[in-house]
């Protein structure tokens, strides 16, 4: 009895001590997302740069959920997030002038997106239907290869 008490407390504590490595104290999660465990390093790598500059975040996707069909957040290098201590406008705006994040985008809901890709992509989209994808309403402001 006692050691089955035992592994049923080091059971339920076990995830939430391996997030406390790898998630930082300016990061809450939304509830459909289970952590930054499916990300890249060089991704973790962005997050920890986007709050040096922006402060705390809630993300809001990363790589499970509904996105586009060849999307970044299916291999790990994507994350959708809600500032909590600026605007969505400036938050992409500090985004962009990181050398490490590939994509920028925002949507009219106050959710940026940023990704380490390959390409340097940024835009200002409406979410519509289930995906965020290139369509009539949106602008592409910049599109070029990484000089990297």
């Amino acid at each position: 009895m006692r050691v089955s008490s035992i592994f049923a407390v080091v059971f339920t504590l076990l995830p939430s001590i391996a997030l406390a490595d790898t998630s930082p104290k300016n990061i809450s999660f939304q509830p459909q997302v289970r952590g930054l465990n499916c990300l890249k390093s060089d991704t973790r790598a962005m997050i920890d740069d986007l709050i040096a500059k922006i402060g705390p975040i809630q993300i809001t996707s990363t790589c499970g959920g509904r996105h586009a069909r060849h999307s970044q957040h299916y291999r790990g290098k994507a994350i959708d997030f809600r500032p909590l201590a600026t605007s969505p406008r400036k938050a992409a705006a500090v985004a962009r002038t990181l050398d490490n994040i590939g994509g920028v985008g925002t949507y009219s809901n106050g959710i940026v997106h940023a990704d380490v890709g390959e390409l340097q992509l940024s835009w200002y989209g409406y979410k519509r239907s289930r995906y965020a994808h290139a369509g009539k309403r949106h602008r592409y402001a910049r599109f070029a290869r990484n000089s990297k």
